[in-house]
């Protein structure tokens, strides 16, 4: 009697592990396809390039989505969820890309696609009857519900975080108007969420309220009189509060961060980095850094060494003969020309059919002949006795 239980028993589990088998066979073979397919990674890149469009670039870190472009500043992670459903999406019907015409479904030129990692999905017009969204990847067309084109046509600042401060920040120190604040209003800081974000229209205006982190990276913001808007420069964005956050001084506060700050000027910090690259003489700060080098400047045969009188020679340079030098013109210089005549004279020459006025063709500054004719027949003086 007992060995008859023992057996029912066990035709009894039998029976329920293959209808638990059967039953979810039919589950899976019922379940529609998806674009991305059963078990598919979660992407770690999302890029949105669109026609006349920023592209809009996002990156999965440790500490959640941050955009890359067209601004370095977290995401919104509901956004990005609803954005990643496309991957979950049933198809309707599918065919391959080469049997379809692709122009007529608006997927030739594309000019919406979506990119997760290394996935392309190009997205065209709506079928007429369904009104679902053709897509393409993977060289076959597929048909998929028209639930994400809002999500893949909105502006990048639709996904920008509604946090006020970044994720990762940490702030440990802040001041309103260059006064400290309390610890108190940095945890109250901390958990800001604004209303709506806003691009920035003109140049900011405000008092200025700088947040610091422990490792000294500073995030500026310009928060209006009523403390509702609070605009980052270096973003052009601004965030809308529904409720302005109380600031509490705290004048007695300290900086627990390092010195080095973003709040110095571009051109200080230019400054800073071009005396690294350029570092000056110890023994001469002012000394030229373009300078030759002393020992250059010293060897022999060099240009700076022939310049000075005193330098070596080099034996391998070859040596001139010396100038010669005249203190006055002890040759008379004559020059012989034709006059109308054919006669050899002194003087420029003449003219035909005119006069020649007294003087004309000698040259004024030239010496007097009957001078010239008392010199000695060698007027040049040793060169020794120059």
């Amino acid at each position: 009697m007992r060995s008859r239980w023992i057996l029912n028993l066990v035709l009894i589990l039998v029976l329920s592990a293959l209808g638990w088998a059967i039953r979810h066979e039919l589950a899976v073979t019922q379940a529609p396809a998806t674009l991305a397919g059963a078990g598919a990674p979660d992407p770690h890149l999302i890029e949105i390039a669109r026609e006349g469009e920023p592209t809009i670039a996002l990156e999965r870190l440790a500490s959640g989505w941050r955009m890359r472009s067209p601004w370095d500043v977290d995401v919104d992670p509901d956004r990005v969820a609803a954005l990643l459903a496309i991957r979950d999406a049933p198809l309707l019907r599918s065919v391959p890309a080469q049997a379809a015409a692709l122009g007529e479904l608006g997927l030739d030129p594309v000019k919406l696609r979506l990119r997760l990692d290394t996935t392309d999905i190009a997205t065209g017009g709506l079928d007429p009857i369904e009104q679902w969204r053709y897509v393409a990847s993977d060289d076959l067309v597929h048909l998929i519900p028209d639930r994400f084109q809002h999500l893949l046509i909105a502006p990048p600042i639709d996904y920008v975080a509604r946090m006020p401060l970044p994720r990762d920040l940490g702030p440990v120190f802040a001041t309103h108007d260059r006064v400290p604040l309390s610890v108190e209003t940095l945890a109250r800081l901390t958990g800001l969420v604004a209303e709506r974000i806003e691009p920035l229209i003109g140049e900011p205006n405000g008092t200025l309220l700088e947040l610091s982190a422990s490792d000294g990276t500073r995030v500026r913001y310009r928060v209006s009189e009523d403390g509702r808007r609070w605009t980052r420069p270096d973003l052009r964005l601004t965030y809308v509060l529904g409720e302005p956050p109380e600031l509490i001084e705290d004048p007695g506060a300290i900086d627990p961060t390092p010195s080095l700050s973003v709040s110095a000027p571009v051109s200080e910090q230019d400054a800073v980095t071009t005396d690294s690259a350029w570092p000056e003489s110890p023994s001469s700060p002012e000394a030229d850094v373009f300078a030759p080098d002393p020992e250059w400047r010293e060897s022999p045969g060099t240009l700076d060494s022939l310049m000075d009188p005193d330098a070596p020679l080099s034996g391998e340079l070859p040596l001139g003969s010396p100038p010669e030098v005249r203190l006055r013109p002890h040759d008379v210089l004559r020059e012989e020309v034709l006059t109308r005549d054919g006669v050899e004279q002194e003087g420029f020459g003449v003219e035909e059919d005119r006069d020649l006025p007294d003087g004309f063709g000698l040259d004024p500054f030239a010496p007097d002949p009957a001078d010239a004719g008392l010199a000695p027949a060698d007027a040049d003086p040793p060169r020794g006795q120059l």
